[in-house]
């Protein structure tokens, strides 16, 4: 064979292998800030926008006034340049408009709005400062009908004059997975929500996470949602820490403090599925009420409520609620451990100081 037919069929054998590999997508990066080389912008979202679409948009610590859309898959993460980390999306000096919707209709006010990306969107290393953000429905970062990670995120001050939330996650067609993570939710009115929509389903994993909220912390509502929530810091809230509306989910290994306030409620089930599992619960009036009609899936579990000033558990007559399902729970210092149906066990429960291990409902 001549040496030229011999490094043709070479070449051939190459192209037909690289027809049978998968190319992999390059990788396109941008640089918001001057802190390193590459292609710079002064804005996120022109970065977000450039041509050919980022796989990746890191941005230099600094303070950024905008709203900011996200309509494609990208990782979007804040870097750390000399002695600073921190690349803070704060309110436009025109203040908010307009640029979603909530779930019921209502205009909303998104500071990062992440929608309907075919493919994930990841953001990491942000800090989301909604301070003199005037909105009757703020919201800091929205996830509609998209999946991905949020990963030591900070979001705080987001206050409106009706309602504000630190973090909405809304499900869709896609069937969306979105997971919070190692970040931290503070000062804003709800601090997560959790939407399933009844076009699609959504699953959420909210771990490890501190939600300082002014009023109630975690809220999963139905329709076609599955939750995951543990390992959680929940504090400062007026009314709920965590509020169950769902049928599908866990609660687990969360702390949970209050303010000592009778008003307070660790946590509201309204739903038959949820489980609530090995959580510590300090200084609230309530610690779990369940409002479901029955509760014959959930299970309500191995749970620690300490120096309470009301009820720990609160199962009303109405409640179909095995025994089986609710047990093995510790009450330290508690007014009132159980408030459940005459003849229910609590048998296989801890209790310490407890003025009354069980009554009678209703009360």
């Amino acid at each position: 064979m001549s040496r030229t037919n011999l490094s043709l069929m070479m070449l051939v054998f190459a192209l037909l292998l690289g027809f049978g590999t998968p190319t992999a997508r390059a990788t396109t990066t941008y640089i918001v800030g001057t802190c390193k080389p590459g292609t710079q912008f002064t804005k996120i979202q022109l970065a977000l926008d450039a041509t050919p679409a980022p796989t990746v948009v890191e941005v230099c610590p600094g303070s950024y006034p905008e709203q900011i859309t996200i309509s494609k898959p990208v990782t979007l993460e804040g870097v750390a340049a000399g002695n600073s980390s921190f690349a803070t999306v704060v309110v436009p000096p025109g203040g908010l408009t307009n640029n979603t919707t909530l779930s019921g209709g209502q205009p909303a006010a998104a500071q990062i709005l992440v929608q309907k990306a075919g493919g994930a969107v990841n953001l990491t290393n942000l800090v989301v400062d909604e301070t003199n953000g005037s909105a009757d429905y703020p919201i800091g970062i929205i996830y509609k009908n998209t999946p991905g990670t949020m990963n030591h995120m900070v979001v705080f001050n987001v206050s409106g004059s009706i309602a504000g939330f630190g973090i909405i996650l809304e499900g869709g067609s896609g069937d969306p997975k979105v997971t919070i993570e190692n970040s931290t939710i503070s000062d804003d009115q709800l601090g997560i929500l959790v939407q399933g929509m009844s076009a699609g389903s959504l699953t959420t994993v909210i771990d490890s996470n501190l939600v300082n909220s002014g009023i109630n912390g975690i809220q999963v509502t139905s329709p076609n949602t599955t939750t995951t929530i543990n390992g959680n810091v929940i504090t400062g809230f007026t009314q709920t820490a965590i509020i169950l509306e769902a049928t599908e989910g866990t609660v687990t290994n969360n702390t949970i403090t209050g303010q000592g306030s009778t008003t307070q409620t660790a946590i509201e089930l309204s739903y038959d599925g949820m489980s609530i599992e090995s959580n510590k619960i300090y200084n609230v009036g309530d610690g779990i009420t369940a409002t479901a009609t029955e509760i014959m899936n959930s299970q309500i579990t191995d749970n620690v409520f300490t120096t309470l000033s009301a009820e720990g558990i609160t199962l009303a007559c109405s409640y179909a609620a095995p025994s089986s399902k609710v047990h093995s729970n510790t009450f330290v210092d508690v007014s009132i451990a159980y408030v459940v149906k005459p003849g229910f066990s609590i048998s296989g429960s801890t209790f310490i100081g407890v003025q009354a291990e069980s009554i009678n409902c209703p009360i």
